[in-house]
């Protein structure tokens, strides 16, 4: 059998090209809501793997809610950037879930794009970037994103369960949001405000799904976050 520590986590991540990769122990977790969700996809899981890849920040700085004639549209360039992303992160979980299908380990891949999504709630089965902060890729922002030491916000996230038992990765514990509201004051839907003591974000998601569906080009908070970490 493989030993799957820290160091096989960091060749594995060269091998997948990826850059960013961590990993939660189910068991170890302080949130029993992880738990929770991950038994409901995997029963016996153990271990839940994080992946991410970096969004381009020449992408980025295109995004606005508005734009002029022919000027060119952010969302225009930014939807299949993060398509060509997606595609990348989704086979890096195949990839991995078939090495430790091979070690007779069972896997349950969580691809990039395509998740269901409970449209009465505006909930998930399972949280991407909640299990990607708990595997030490970065911490929770007022925005609702990761974000992460190496590129801020700017990832995006795919991940995998697995009953293998795996070390888990550091958890990351720097608060990037402190004395910073520039995601709350940039939101074109006003769906963002200041969260209450110990929450790292509050947020209205039927005002932000509403205004996104109205055609308009929004990841306004993204650029905003990004514009302040450099």
């Amino acid at each position: 059998m493989a030993k799957f520590d820290r160091h096989f986590v960091e060749e594995t991540k060269k091998k997948l090209d990826v850059e960013l990769m961590g990993v939660a122990s189910v068991e170890q977790s302080p949130s029993p809501e992880l738990k929770k969700r991950a038994e409901a996809l995997l029963p016996g899981v153990k271990s839940v793997v994080a992946f991410g890849k970096e969004v381009f920040k020449e992408l980025v700085a295109l995004l606005k809610p508005s734009k002029e004639v022919g000027e060119a549209e952010g969302g225009d360039f930014f939807g299949p950037h993060c398509d060509y992303l997606n595609g990348r992160l989704t086979k890096a979980v195949y990839d991995l879930a078939g090495i430790l299908r091979k070690e007779g380990y069972r896997a349950f891949p969580l691809p990039a794009a395509g998740a269901p999504v409970d449209q009465r709630y505006l909930v998930t089965p399972f949280s991407y970037k909640h299990a990607a902060e708990l595997a030490g890729l970065g911490t929770m922002g007022r925005h609702t994103m990761l974000i992460t030491p190496e590129f801020g916000p700017r990832v995006r996230l795919a991940g995998l369960l697995t009953d293998a038992e795996m070390e888990p990765s550091p958890a990351s514990r720097k608060d990037y949001c402190v004395n910073c509201d520039a995601c709350i004051r940039a939101c074109p839907a006003a769906a963002l405000q200041r969260p209450m003591e110990g929450k790292a974000y509050a947020i209205n998601p039927y005002a932000c799904r509403t205004y996104r569906g109205s055609g308009l080009t929004c990841n306004v908070c993204l650029k905003a976050c990004v514009e302040v970490l450099g």
